[in-house]
């Protein structure tokens, strides 16, 4: 016959049972601790590309980043040449980055299992070239579990591709302090039909590259009207000046000139 277990046997397998049960929970524990963190890990790490993907694409595309220079801010603010689009704004509410374009209703950009925190946008100057802008964020993986807690701070710079586009009037300011163009940094044509080479101007689609300060590809048609001014040093000296004769009379073309006693009259030249 078998003996039976005696009480210390059935206590020493007890011990090694519960060992063994211990062991294989703690590993489970862990297994599932560390599947948990990378889960975490990846949403974050997917979620802050996509959302840095999204800032440049809408960076790019904008015509102008219309914020102060050298200002940090939370809100982003950009001009799109579809007037649908613009302006287009991504900003940060309750944790989420949020797009409004136009007059479109916000629409959510991050995904509800993170937070994003610490949002700043920052527009650069860089003449001759576009704007950059500097975007720095944190996205935290959005749970009260401790266990599984994951953060990751962005900063990245982005710049505008895009030429500017105006969809309203080009105004000058009202202190007439502003200029359009710098020296050094030439444009090389408005509409392509005013061209520029240097500090020769070229008037017509023909005229691309002037070789004098003033070039017309085409005529030039004086056109006035007007009472006729005086000639004078100041504001006249060398202006033609064509008047248009009444009914069945003739047209007449004038130059303001300097004669030899230092007067100042008008000369007709037709």
């Amino acid at each position: 016959m078998r003996k039976a277990f005696t009480l210390i046997e059935l206590l020493v397998y007890t011990a090694i049972f519960s060992l063994v049960i211990v062991a294989f929970i703690s590993i489970f524990v862990a297994s599932v601790r560390v599947e948990s963190n990378e889960s975490s890990t990846a949403e974050v790490e997917t979620q802050s590309q996509f959302l840095l993907k999204q800032i440049q694409y809408y960076v790019q595309q904008s015509s102008l980043v219309d914020m102060p220079q050298d200002t940090a801010t939370t809100t982003l603010k950009l001009r799109m040449a579809n007037p649908s689009l613009d302006p287009t704004y991504i900003k940060l509410t309750n944790g989420a980055l949020l797009i409004q374009q136009g007059t479109g209703a916000l629409q959510a950009l991050s995904s509800n299992q993170v937070i994003v925190s610490n949002l700043v946008f920052t527009r650069h100057a860089n003449p001759p070239g576009h704007d950059t802008v500097s975007v720095t964020m944190t996205v935290a993986y959005n749970t009260g579990n401790i266990q599984r807690a994951f953060s990751q701070a962005l900063q990245t710079s982005i710049a505008r591709v895009s030429a500017a586009t105006f969809d309203s009037n080009l105004v000058p300011s009202s202190t007439n302090t502003w200029s359009v163009g710098a020296t050094g940094n030439v444009w090389q044509s408005i509409n392509n039909l005013i061209w520029f080479s240097g500090s020769n101007v070229g008037i017509g689609s023909a005229d691309t590259s002037p070789t004098q300060q003033l070039e017309v590809a085409g005529g030039v048609r004086l056109n006035t009207t007007a009472s006729q001014p005086s000639c004078s040093a100041s504001t006249t000296r060398g202006s033609l000046w064509f008047t248009q004769g009444a009914s069945n009379a003739t047209d007449t073309l004038q130059l303001c000139v300097q004669y030899g006693d230092g007067t100042y009259h008008w000369v007709k030249l037709y």
